[in-house]
């Protein structure tokens, strides 16, 4: 049966070879109902055999796909651009611009970005294609899977309290999903149907420059906004009465509907460079609005949003991998031989990066985790932490079809948005699974081995800080492990102002 979108496709917006069955005609909500029981049972499943969860969920995704809801098949696009909006509104909520040190920075860029090239200079020789398809097929495929690492390496640190590397982790993770999203979102500058091709190579670095400024002082300023009004609603009244409950949902509710109207506004404020250019990045906004919130509001406050958060994630979680995993079919497997040389090459320069990187941060921290005797171990261990791979790829695979990326490049800008996508979830298939595992089973090892030269460089911890800081199950990503209390949080070690310990390599 030819398998296809339910609706024609129009201007790219939708999927050029999605491989699903066309929409079945039954109730929607029989439809959700499959996505919600089957895809959290499956879950908790693998989970149960310390497998990853995002797994179970894209094969229910694919299963789903051979009678899908017709009305849910439709708005599948929108439905997966909700999800990628929380993964971009916790990715803000991970980054505190006030802590980071030169020495986190390195760890957390360098290794990526090396990554990235090298998957970039590989299409670019055996595919034909310019720097631009390069670099955003790099951009895909390079960022670790932050849904899979961080709930492993809250599981570390609880299992080894006094140990370095899972707090570097817990720190380096957000902030590659942080690169990875903002160049993507100046690779879709210079990709999108909308401006590809408008612009001089002067007035394209312009306005990506206005973009960038306008986009980080707007977000910024909505972010730390709503940080202080929702940290000092008891001050804030009208004829002696209080506007604002000061409830958790309350503050929930506000951030994320700025959130949803920061990603809104920034699709209708042009800059007036060119037809279709927008004066703020969608994504980036709603980035720049989780981070600056996170620095201003109260640990608290943030707590609380972020619990809920994490509730709404586990929804959000099982529609982004569902419908990820109906836009895959087992003729996939078919493209794995063109596939297997970008991920040879993309952890080998992964694991380059990592080997310039951490001596060169051993020399710019003043306190740092890593010992000489011992670095390779250790090295091995960041690398371990690199290879699981799925929420990204998941969110930004589908990017290149949806906004019709490459236009001007004709049948081959078509083929490779859909290698693109192809590779995007082999990615997920191969390295959730595998890089899981192995961080399962040998990082432990590693940690043991490294222990002894690692805990004399650890800084104290502020209890009194930590007492209030965001619990791992008040990240988004919380999807393989069981919750623990806010005071064993990893992350109310290494951001969010009040709430953190000093970095080990601050």
């Amino acid at each position: 049966r030819l398998r296809q979108d339910a609706a024609p496709h129009t201007s790219g917006s939708r999927s050029e070879g999605a491989m699903v069955n066309t929409g079945k005609n039954y109730p929607i909500e029989l439809g959700w109902a499959f996505l919600l029981v089957v895809g959290y049972l499956v879950r908790v499943a693998f989970v149960s055999i310390r497998l990853p969860g995002a797994i179970g969920i894209l094969l229910v995704g694919f299963a789903f796909s051979h009678f899908m809801q017709e009305d849910i098949l439709e708005n599948r696009n929108d439905l997966q651009r909700f999800a990628f909006l929380l993964v971009l509104l916790n990715a803000g909520f991970e980054v505190s611009i006030r802590r980071l040190r030169p020495a986190i920075l390195l760890i957390s860029l360098l290794p990526g970005l090396v990554e990235m090239a090298g998957i970039a200079g590989l299409a670019m020789l055996t595919h034909d294609v310019g720097i631009r398809e390069g670099l955003v097929l790099g951009c895909v495929l390079f960022p670790l899977g932050e849904g899979l690492v961080i709930p492993k390496m809250n599981e570390f640190k609880a299992a080894y309290p006094d140990h370095a590397l899972p707090r570097v982790t817990l720190t380096w993770a957000p902030l590659e999903a942080t690169l990875a999203l903002s160049l993507f979102s100046f690779l879709s500058s210079v990709s999108s149907s909308l401006t590809e091709g408008q612009l001089s190579p002067v007035l394209l670095v312009a306005e990506v420059v206005v973009r960038f400024v306008a986009t980080v002082a707007a977000g910024g300023f909505v972010g730390a906004g709503a940080g202080w009004v929702l940290s000092h609603t008891s001050k804030i009244t009208f004829r002696k009465k209080r506007i604002f409950t000061g409830s958790a949902v309350e503050a929930f509710l506000l951030v994320l509907g700025l959130g949803f109207g920061g990603f809104g506004l920034a699709k209708v404020v042009p800059n007036g460079f060119a037809p279709g250019s927008m004066l703020f990045d969608s994504d980036l906004f709603v980035i720049a609005v989780g981070s600056s919130f996170s620095d201003v509001a109260d640990p608290i406050v943030l707590h609380n949003v972020e619990g809920f958060l994490a509730g709404i994630w586990v929804f959000g979680s099982i529609i982004l991998f569902s419908m990820l995993g109906s836009r895959t079919d087992v003729q996939v497997f078919e493209h794995f031989p063109q596939i297997l040389p970008f991920m040879l090459v993309g952890v080998a320069c992964r694991f380059v990066g990592l080997c310039v990187a951490v001596p060169l941060a051993q020399r710019l921290g003043k306190h740092s985790p890593f010992a000489p005797k011992k670095m390779l171990l250790e090295i091995l261990f960041l690398f371990l932490c690199s290879l699981p791979r799925a929420t990204l790829q998941g969110a930004l695979g589908a990017q290149p079809v949806q906004d019709n990326f490459f236009s001007r490049l004709g049948e081959q800008g078509k083929a490779w948005r859909q290698f693109i996508g192809q590779g995007a979830r082999l990615y997920i298939i191969t390295f959730s699974i595998l890089g899981s595992l192995l961080l399962e089973f040998l990082g432990p090892k590693l940690l043991l081995a490294t222990a002894d030269k690692t805990r004399r460089a650890m800084p104290p911890i502020d209890e009194e800080h930590a007492s209030c800081a965001p619990s791992q199950i008040g990240s988004p990503f919380f999807m393989e492990d069981t919750p623990v209390s806010p005071t064993a949080g990893g992350r109310a070690l290494l951001s969010h102002g009040a709430a953190a310990a000093p970095s080990p390599l601050s």
